[in-house]
């Protein structure tokens, strides 16, 4: 007989103390889900001693240690001088086996007893209709400048940084009510815009967020709550679509994570990163650059945005470096999801741009070409008869196009051994 569900009726919405490798905490057991990860609400930071906001979410490989604190002798209580170690006592359970009788280590069950959940029970997914709703969490980091040595806020200076824009998204993060709604108006789209936002442990990247953008509206799926089943119900079906493009920057690792973890192939995809590297190739007659451009760089290139205005993308690339995981904890603040939010928010009109560029010499030619002063070209009746299989003089300005372009480029570029263009 499984023991699982007794074990886990056992210890559900008990007091435990979870010892992780990056600190020690103390909450309610809400939820022990099928990829050994543990939620916890009201949730104590017991090194710092402070609150932490809504649910928290402990993943299993950063699990060091599961307790249960006994109920009558809670976190901060003094008694009669006890220490907080000798204040909670590993959790003792019992397996069905009626000739066990000695206890073990609470982690240890708990892993073994999730082993039989099926997939759709995911990580983060609701139980008796409780949402994750509080979003706030303070993020401490140090600024890359070597002089400063006191933290600052990361969060504060993440919302000054997006202060600048106003976006309006929509948080997914439940099957009812809003999903499937969302999914029937994103299939009846023709071009949305794709990022992701991951936690990256060791070489294995897990997807956190997948916010998805039309032209008017951002929606975040929270993929870390819900679990696998958002691409069966629906999600998958759109990203497969041949009809709808998706706009995305540099969609290598989104693509790799949906095809091997998801069995979703990513189709019909306009990247971002790419359409620049064509365009430089234009610019200069050929040459390629000696790296690809960031999102900000493009943004500021081709839509002429203020570093101002994109100055949050910088922010965030610090914050990943400092916190690995803040894209993983849960709840997330509002400035987190703006962030979030806006990395999708100008792909769509990038695009545009992009395109009316890639056409730009396509146009000057046949402007070239209807405007030719061909004889008799006052009088239609007397115009001489153009031949369909000569190559018009017109048309041979491509090439001279493309010559003058790299006489330029190697006027401006260095060159580096590769035979590739330097550019800052």
């Amino acid at each position: 007989m499984d023991p699982a569900p007794s074990i886990l009726s056992c210890i559900i919405g008990k007091t435990m103390k979870i010892t992780t490798t990056n600190g020690c905490f103390q909450g309610v057991l809400f939820s022990v889900h099928a990829d050994r990860a543990f939620t916890l609400i009201k949730v104590k930071d017991l090194k710092t001693g402070e609150a932490v906001q809504g649910a928290k979410l402990f993943f299993g490989q950063h699990v060091l240690n599961v307790e249960q604190v006994e109920e009558s002798k809670s976190v901060g209580q003094e008694v009669e001088g006890e220490t907080l170690e000798e204040r909670s006592h590993i959790l003792s359970l019992t397996t069905a086996q009626s000739n066990q009788e000695e206890p073990f280590n609470a982690l240890q069950e708990i892993q073994h007893a999730v082993e039989p959940v099926e997939e759709s029970k995911c990580v983060g997914q609701e139980v008796e209709g409780k949402a994750l709703k509080e979003r706030s969490h303070i993020l401490l980091l140090k600024t890359a400048q070597s002089n400063q040595d006191e933290p600052f806020n990361a969060l504060q200076a993440i919302k000054h940084a997006v202060d600048t824009e106003e976006v309006v998204y929509t948080v997914i993060d439940q099957f009812q009510t809003l999903f499937q709604p969302t999914i029937r108006h994103l299939q009846r789209q023709k071009v949305l815009s794709l990022a992701a936002a991951c936690l990256k442990l060791g070489h294995y990247q897990k997807l956190c967020w997948l916010q998805v953008a039309t032209r008017n509206h951002v929606y975040l799926f929270d993929i870390l709550t819900m679990g696998p089943g958002v691409f069966k119900n629906g999600l998958q079906v759109m990203l497969q679509d041949k009809s709808i493009l998706k706009v995305i920057h540099d969609g290598r690792l989104l693509a790799d994570i949906l095809f091997h973890q998801y069995g979703v192939t990513l189709t019909n995809v306009f990247d971002t990163q790419v359409g620049d590297v064509y365009l430089f190739s234009m610019e200069t007659g050929g040459f390629l650059p000696q790296r690809t451009a960031t999102l900000k760089d493009c943004l500021i290139r081709y839509l002429n945005m203020p570093s101002t205005h994109v100055n949050f993308l910088n922010v965030k690339q610090t914050l990943m470096k400092g916190i690995p995981n803040v894209w993983s904890d849960r709840p997330i603040s509002a400035t987190l999801l703006k962030v979030l939010a806006l990395e999708v928010l100008h792909l769509l009109d990038l695009r545009q741009v992009m395109l009316d560029n890639m056409l730009a010499d396509f146009t000057l030619l046949v402007n070239s070409y209807l405007n030719a002063p061909y004889p008799g070209r006052a009088n239609a009746l007397n115009r001489t008869e153009i031949s369909c299989s000569e190559l018009p003089k017109e048309l041979q300005l491509l090439c001279v196009l493309q010559q003058e372009r790299r006489t330029k480029a190697l006027k401006e570029y260095d060159v580096n051994q590769q035979g590739f263009l330097t550019r800052s």
